[in-house]
């Protein structure tokens, strides 16, 4: 009767010591986490043609030749071309279900801008702004979780939409006006490993492969949920 007593005793305090553990984390650990980052362009502007890889992602200067150098091509334009790409802009937002997964979604932004003209004379030949708008929801997976460090890996899939503004030249002037046109195509973002380091206001790198770039940093901010406190009646 004894030995049955002192087992009933020792399961009940390992039922209570297994929820006090699974309650602990929503006790210890951050539900909400906003960040912004940046990031590199280099995915989205693949596709675009735009970007010379040899140079900086958010600089490329570059000259264009002529393609052929007959006797019918002495007038052809030697064209140099500048395009400026500036970093992705995200702006994040998870919440964290489980100890370990985090539900949200993030938005991203960057722009290109490219600039054509005359080698010799400067003369303006063409210049194109695009702007890029990604809309994703997004899962991470937090495997190290402390009060001062997560690792974690993550995936987000959406749409990205794209804003062209462009002014091509017109027999010897170049257009008073601009063409516009949208694109919408698949974006997405996959997380291979991700550090964040901080209590609440923390600081974060990541290294993956997407829209929002193939190396990733910024600061963020992570806050407990308001647990409602009850009325006291007198």
């Amino acid at each position: 009767m004894k030995k049955v007593f002192f087992f009933l005793v020792m399961m009940g305090l390992t039922v209570a010591l297994n929820a006090q553990e699974e309650l602990s984390w929503k006790q210890t650990l951050p539900r909400h986490d906003i960040q912004l980052g940046f990031g590199d362009p280099a995915i989205i502007f693949a596709a675009s043609g735009k970007v010379d890889f040899t140079l900086p992602f958010w600089l490329n200067y570059r000259y264009t030749p002529p393609t052929t150098f007959s006797a019918d091509d002495w007038f052809y334009n030697d064209v140099r071309r500048k395009t400026v790409a500036i970093p992705t802009i995200n702006f994040e937002y998870r919440y964290r279900f489980a100890k370990w997964f985090w539900f949200g979604g993030a938005v991203s932004y960057t722009a290109l801008f490219d600039r054509r003209e005359d080698r010799i004379t400067h003369e303006l030949l063409s210049k194109t702004t695009d702007h890029y708008i990604s809309i994703m929801p997004s899962v991470r997976f937090s495997w190290l979780n402390t009060k001062y460090i997560t690792l974690y890996s993550g995936l987000s899939a959406g749409l990205i939409m794209g804003f062209s503004e462009a002014y091509e030249q017109v027999g010897s002037t170049l257009a008073d006006h601009p063409y516009h046109y949208v694109t919408l195509d698949f974006a997405g973002q996959l997380t291979a490993v991700g550090i964040q380091g901080g209590k609440n206001w923390y600081g974060f790198a990541e290294v993956g492969f997407g829209v929002q770039g193939f190396v990733k940093a910024g600061f963020g901010y992570k806050f407990m949920k308001k647990e409602k406190k009850a009325n006291n009646i007198d």
